[in-house]
């Protein structure tokens, strides 16, 4: 019995990590190319609805992170080079629902809070990976930019906390839905079985 469940973890780990990382890999890239706003959000909601979906068939501590390394190994091969934003954040995604789902079990609250916090991920994701990249003095180069174009049209701080607003609540809705997405999904499996 114990050499089927192994058997099972292999099986759906790489399916489903296969799965995942062959969607980052085209869509991720198309929507790259088209430079679509929030496409890191979008991509994190695609993932995390695919990791709790296949946490209901390998409900197993590691099989989450298992997934997310496979779909990051399957994402170096993407089409036109290497990133590291990208990969990186596959990784973190996975982690992030292996920890809500093993801490908390597989549940409603738990697959719900997996999907939002995969995609909220984006936002300190943002600025850790544009540091590691560009250096520490990236962010004073955006600001003395900021300073320039608030000179140059008048626009106020404030803007920017609503802009700043708008890019976090927006992460939260996509994360949101995301759960929506995952949960239903886990129903209509529950209901089949």
């Amino acid at each position: 019995m114990k050499k089927i469940s192994e058997i099972k973890f292999l099986v759906y780990t790489t399916v489903f990590g296969v799965l995942w990382g062959v969607f980052e890999m085209f869509i991720g890239t198309y929507l790259h190319l088209l430079n679509v706003p929030l496409r890191g959000a979008f991509m994190a909601g695609a993932g995390s609805v695919i990791l709790c979906v296949s946490r209901f068939y390998v409900d197993k501590p590691g099989a989450t992170l298992a997934m997310g390394m496979v779909a990051a190994a399957v994402k170096m091969l993407s089409f036109g080079a290497f990133k590291l934003g990208p990969v990186g954040g596959i990784i973190i995604e996975s982690l992030i629902v292996e920890i809500v789902l093993t801490v908390f079990r597989l549940n409603l609250f738990s697959v719900f809070s997996a999907c939002l916090l995969a995609c909220l991920e984006g936002v300190p994701h943002f600025f850790a990976t544009n540091w590691i990249i560009y250096g520490g003095d990236i962010f004073g180069a955006y600001l003395d930019v900021l300073k320039k174009i608030s000179a140059i049209f008048g626009i106020k701080t404030e803007f920017y906390w609503k802009i700043i607003f708008l890019w976090v609540s927006a992460h939260l809705l996509i994360g949101s839905l995301a759960g929506l997405a995952a949960l239903s999904v886990m129903r209509k499996l529950k209901n089949e079985r």
